[in-house]
């Protein structure tokens, strides 16, 4: 019976798009849940800003070539980097609504699909670094004189896996300016 319930809904109202919920207010702006899938990739994205790839940073010819990542900072600037990753973690995962936007025109909506979009190709990135030997021997056919392909492969990917903030910020602003839109939009009372 449940299923006949369940198939009788959906025919007679479709589901929204997978990734984001849509609400119309009074405004006519659209509010956006964010599905958890997208939760999970902010999430994701924010753990691999530290690990791995700011930690493949500081090994070896890529660490030379890169300055040490996150490490060239300090002992204390990646403690202080991981408690504002846990603390933001924290925030997501216990408040259901703390991703959602305003999406209040086209370029927002781009805004927050290009930056998804870019969190998808740093996560990738980021689980890259842990397969560089097999992606360099299959793009390059051979090491080449002192494992360069390694390290060009390793570069790359560090390099990849560390746009992840930049996704983020833009996921954030996307948020910001659907909210600042939403207010200059109402009527102040006063």
């Amino acid at each position: 019976m449940y299923c006949v319930n369940w198939c009788r809904r959906s025919v007679e109202k479709p589901d929204p798009i997978p990734h984001q919920l849509h609400h119309k207010s009074e405004d006519n702006s659209v509010k956006t849940e964010t599905s958890s899938s997208v939760k999970w990739l902010y999430c994701l994205t924010l753990v691999t800003a530290v690990i791995p790839s700011g930690i493949f940073g500081a090994t070896a010819w890529v660490g030379l070539a890169t300055g040490g990542g996150i490490l060239s900072g300090g002992i204390v600037a990646l403690i202080v980097l991981l408690a504002i990753c846990i603390y933001r973690i924290a925030v997501v995962v216990r408040n259901p609504h703390t991703l959602d936007a305003y999406i209040t025109s086209t370029r927002l909506k781009m805004l927050r699909s290009l930056s998804i979009f870019s969190m998808v190709v740093v996560l990738l990135g980021s689980f890259g670094i842990f397969l560089v030997q097999p992606l360099a021997l299959s793009t390059f056919g051979k090491s080449g004189d002192s494992g360069v392909a390694f390290f060009v492969t390793g570069t790359v990917l560090y390099l990849i896996s560390g746009a992840g903030l930049t996704g983020l910020l833009m996921f954030e602003a996307s948020r910001l300016f659907g909210f600042e839109a939403r207010i200059k939009a109402e009527p102040h009372a006063q």
